[in-house]
């Protein structure tokens, strides 16, 4: 089937079938969608409009980028990373092989901490308070922590619904970061995001933000070790596996985060972090054994799994 692409009088409609074709023999779900949209990403255009230029032949660039994304995909590698975009909380992220694929789960701990900063801000002004950031000079005076962030969604996204906020970004990756920086730039809240190269809280000494965080937002590492072997394709052999190992019993990140965030969160700051399947009840378990002062509420996702841990800080 293959062969097909040298024939350089290919329409629209013979590339698709071709595709789809490819797709299905490799056992690809979905296997029209996805030639639809990787087509539809060549050509810049709506997968609808992909049919009104039916009939349309290819250029010979078009023909050669579309083929060379379905060799791929039939690889196993991810569509996302073929066409370098993923949408998450109705924006376009950039994503390369150096960032996980934002997931649709993820959104729920974005919609959780929006919520919440949402919630404070109106406090402050149904109390007629006015103050300012220490750190950006900003209004309303909301400082958010986003750790592990990889593309940037959670701090971009975060960043542009609620022009009050800003953030500090840290993940490991330099090359992760090159990717989030381009995605603040272009939703237009780069200068709001300070990105930071480093291991979890370890870059912030000597930034004077001791008790001053609001809000810290985490997205961890958390697959077993020995699990990682036994992960889809897709997962297990193009996404980063720095961001997906989480220790033996993928808890090693999230007992870091929580023994270290007290030495930055507020009085009355929130952490959220989301979590793994099965993973809420062991990670609940950690704040209780913490030593710290900790209100853990768990939030479900729209299947009714245990997605988001929020917890509420107090200083004893």
């Amino acid at each position: 089937m293959i062969g097909i692409v040298e024939d350089m009088r290919c329409t629209v409609q013979d590339m698709l079938e071709w595709a789809g074709g490819c797709f299905s023999e490799y056992r690809i779900p979905s296997p029209e969608v996805e030639a639809e949209y990787l087509l539809s990403e060549i050509f810049c255009c709506k997968k609808g409009e992909l049919y009104l230029r039916r009939g349309d032949r290819l250029a010979p660039d078009e023909l050669k980028r579309f083929s060379d994304g379905v060799k791929r995909r039939m690889k196993g590698e991810p569509l996302q990373y073929i066409i370098e975009k993923q949408e998450f909380w109705g924006l376009d992220f950039k994503v390369t092989s150096d960032v996980l694929i934002p997931r649709p789960e993820t959104e729920h701990l974005v919609e959780e901490a929006i919520n919440e900063i949402r919630g404070q801000d109106s406090e402050y002004r149904g109390q007629g308070v006015e103050t300012r950031n220490p750190i950006s000079g900003t209004r309303y005076p909301k400082l958010i922590l986003d750790l592990c962030t990889g593309s940037g969604c959670i701090a971009v996204s975060i960043a542009s619904e609620i022009p009050e906020v800003s953030c500090f970004a840290i993940d490991i990756s330099d090359a992760a970061l090159q990717v989030a920086s381009e995605n603040a730039a272009v939703h237009g809240v780069l200068e709001r995001i300070e990105f930071i190269e480093g291991d979890l809280f370890e870059p912030l000494e000597g930034k004077g933000l001791k008790r001053r965080i609001d809000i810290v937002v985490a997205n961890p590492p958390y697959i077993k070790w020995d699990t990682i072997p036994t992960l889809q394709t897709e997962i297990r052999d193009f996404e980063p596996e720095v961001a997906l190992r989480g220790g033996r019993d993928g808890l090693d990140f999230y007992r870091r985060i929580i023994f270290g965030a007290p030495d930055y969160l507020s009085e009355d700051g929130f952490l959220l972090m989301e979590v793994g399947y099965g993973q809420s009840g062991a990670v609940r378990a950690i704040f209780e054994d913490s030593g710290y002062t900790w209100a853990v509420d768990i939030k479900k996702d729209y299947a009714g799994i245990d997605r988001v841990v929020k917890a509420r800080f107090s200083i004893a």
